[in-house]
């Protein structure tokens, strides 16, 4: 018995420390790799999206050169519209563009431009908005452009952060060799903030709001021009 005790102690001994090893071992963190294909299929998935967001943009010395309000819709299968005012740090008065989407017809208008047809939601390349307006409605529909958020290069996973309460996972990456930073809400995988740092000047982008899945009124994306009050011409 008592060599039988002498060989047991020993076993158990190491089954107390490998099961103790484990117990300690932690989770293996999500990849920046993969919490980018995962922010990427949440947008795919969506049924309908709403937000309201806003946009700064600033020089390399930190004076401000452009603030953006704006809001996005999307209702699944053709339904869009990106909605923005923005004004510079001397404008009198915002500039408004307005790109929508009923189904049927692409439309796009801004207080200086006249109404103009579209083929299709075509972001890049239309002539209206910053770069703003390309990075979640592009996760919403991959056809709206050719680069899309998700396919940051070097992506890198940085500490946890909240913004503005919520939860966040912290990625950093590359858009054609401008630094990018996203930071992704952990519980829904969904953009609260774009730090984007490009040659001479950023953009902070910031998304708030954020609604998914619920119904969208159809006279969302039955935009009137004509019924907005244009600036007054001087």
């Amino acid at each position: 018995m008592k060599h039988c005790a002498r060989y047991l102690l020993p076993f158990f001994g190491f089954i107390f420390i490998g099961r103790s090893f484990a117990a300690q071992s932690p989770e293996e963190a999500p990849s920046a790799d993969s919490l980018l294909r995962v922010m990427e299929q949440t947008y795919a998935a969506a049924k309908s999206y709403t937000d309201a967001s806003t946009a700064t943009y600033r020089n390399r010395d930190g004076s401000e050169r452009l603030s953006v309000t704006f809001r996005i819709w999307l209702a699944r299968p053709a339904s869009f519209r990106v909605d923005a005012e923005s004004k510079g740090p001397a404008s009198q008065e915002a500039r408004r563009e307005v790109l929508w989407a009923d189904g049927a017809i692409t439309r796009t208008w801004a207080s200086d431009k006249a109404v103009k047809s579209l083929p299709k939601v075509q972001i890049a390349k239309s002539g209206m908005f910053g770069t703003y307006a390309y990075h979640v409605p592009t996760l919403l529909e991959a056809s709206y452009g050719a680069r899309r958020l998700h396919e940051l290069t070097e992506p890198q996973l940085l500490s946890d952060e909240a913004f503005e309460g919520v939860d966040c996972q912290h990625v950093r990456g590359k858009w054609d060799g401008d630094i990018y930073e996203v930071w992704l809400g952990k519980a829904d995988h969904l953009v609260r903030k774009i730090l984007a740092t490009y040659a001479d000047h950023t953009l902070e982008e910031v998304h708030r709001e954020i609604i998914i899945d619920q119904p969208i009124p159809a006279e969302i994306f039955r935009f009137a021009p004509e019924q907005e009050v244009l600036p007054k011409k001087r």
